[in-house]
């Protein structure tokens, strides 16, 4: 009879310790929320092979725009894009890097991807391709978001010394992030007070300027006849008549 109880304790204590840890903890912190990713925004400057010389100076023209430059970037990865040789000591990230620009030769498939790549770790809106055809610059735009490049082609300054100021202006209207909406003045937004006056008090006839106005005309029309009527003559004879009883 002992055994049996035993065994019948046994039992319900396993059941018990089942049920126990089968309900969550309640102190345990729900999953986080996902953080929303930042949308693209900004370009940066990728030099072809052999367009290190020609492509440094259009990336730090269009570094220095705050419209179009790339907050993520910082200069070491600037160079590496540009295709500026690294140390063997080098972080791995842009060791890395260095290799997918070396990888690039034009508008080809796996460049796209390569570029595509580029893009979407950083964040970026494009990617301003330069490359170097007959000694001559050019650079042209790698949109992300569409994976194919912009027709558009842009070329350095008409000056003795390279320069790309005129592109980068070109590139700042059209690839600049839009800026946010102005909220209009709060005087130019609020609503005017009403005032709740009381009628007008009704003005007496003797408050009226046009009253004062027609008294002061005919004072001054009766003075006028008066003068003109009144005998001053010196020389002027009163004749008296008398009539006969």
């Amino acid at each position: 009879m002992r055994r049996l109880i035993l065994t019948a304790g046994l039992l319900v204590a396993a059941s018990g310790a089942g049920t126990v840890s089968a309900q969550p903890t309640s102190g345990a912190s729900p999953a986080p929320d996902s953080v929303p990713a930042a949308a693209p925004a900004g370009l940066a400057v990728v030099a072809l092979p052999g367009a290190t010389d020609a492509a440094w100076p259009l990336a730090q023209a269009v570094y220095a725009d705050p419209g179009i430059r790339a907050t993520a970037i910082d200069e070491a990865h600037a160079r590496v894009l540009c295709g500026e040789a690294i140390a063997p000591s080098a972080p791995v990230d842009l060791r890395d890097l260095a290799e997918s620009v070396a990888a690039l030769h034009g508008d080809d498939v796996p460049s796209r991807a390569i570029l595509a790549e580029i893009a979407h770790r950083f964040t970026l809106r494009g990617l301003v391709v330069v490359r170097v055809d007959e000694g001559h610059p050019a650079a042209r735009v790698f949109i992300a978001s569409t994976g194919a490049f912009d027709p558009a082609t842009y070329g350095p300054d008409d000056a003795p010394s390279l320069s790309w100021s005129t592109s980068t202006r070109l590139l700042a209207r059209t690839f600049a992030s839009t800026p946010a909406p102005v909220a209009a003045p709060v005087l130019a937004t609020h609503a005017e007070p009403i005032f709740q006056n009381s009628p007008p008090r009704p003005r007496h006839f003797y408050e009226s300027g046009w009253f004062w106005g027609a008294l002061a005309a005919a004072a001054f029309g009766g003075g006028a006849i008066y003068l003109a009527t009144r005998d001053n003559s010196s020389q002027a004879i009163h004749l008296e008549v008398q009539i006969p009883h």
